[in-house]
């Protein structure tokens, strides 16, 4: 069970909320795509994914904006934002692996089998691959997933998450503590409204409100009252 948040050191430190909230989401997605293995629900997962994508690629984008940007000569701060794009390579590999369809697990055990080989003749083969691709594709459909790209599926899905538990670590540990030194109160609770409020969204509390949805009562108070110190501070021009 994750320890329960019960103190903000500093505005920064809504760092641990959001992390909380992500890891939470992060963790029933690859539930989910564990239980497609014995049938599962293909939808579920799919929405799963597609919302720890949205929310995964805003945090870490409002990050390298508002957050390590200033932190000019300051290589932690270079290596969160190259965990990032990590990150960002990551989720869309696994985007474009399910796009496929049940083609997907054909395409990587067949292509895994070919890897050490060369010549024309392969070449061939994986081209009548990908027209096989395009009929299964066609004539089994996007909503089945067959055991193979099950399989594959959930291995990506847990590669991501590992990625992500592993960044969130680096992050608190080594930037989160540069902002706290480099930073004022103001700063920090500036970066704060950009990571919790998207302003350029039809539902701009749309970060926000998810996050409190994920967090105890006890960290939803200490979310709130972190809002209320950083509601009437302006956004800074892009």
């Amino acid at each position: 069970m994750v320890e329960e948040i019960t103190k903000l050191e500093s505005p920064i430190d809504v760092m641990m909320l959001i992390h909380k909230a992500l890891r939470a989401h992060s963790t029933r997605a690859e539930t989910l795509a564990a239980q497609l293995e014995e049938g599962g629900d293909l939808q579920a997962f799919k929405e799963a994914f597609e919302f720890w994508g949205k929310a995964l690629l805003y945090h870490a984008t409002a990050e390298d904006k508002y957050m390590t940007a200033p932190l000019t000569n300051c290589q932690p701060a270079r290596d969160n934002e190259a965990e990032h794009a990590e990150l960002a390579r990551q989720a869309g590999e696994l985007q474009t692996f399910m796009e496929k369809g049940d083609a997907a697990g054909l395409t990587e055990s067949v292509k895994t089998a070919m890897i050490a080989s060369e010549g024309e003749q392969h070449k061939e083969l994986a081209a009548k691959l990908e027209d096989v691709e395009k009929v299964l594709k066609k004539e089994i459909g996007e909503t089945r997933v067959i055991g193979r790209t099950r399989r594959h599926l959930f291995r990506k899905v847990m590669d991501l998450r590992v990625t992500e538990y592993d960044h969130f670590e680096n992050e608190e540990a080594f930037v989160c503590s540069l902002v706290r030194e480099r930073m004022n109160e103001q700063e920090q609770l500036d970066i704060t409204k950009h990571l919790l409020i998207d302003e350029e969204a039809e539902d701009p509390r749309w970060i926000i409100d998810w996050v409190a949805r994920e967090l105890s009562p006890t960290e939803r108070v200490l979310l709130s009252d972190l809002e209320k110190r950083f509601g009437g501070i302006p956004t800074k021009a892009a």
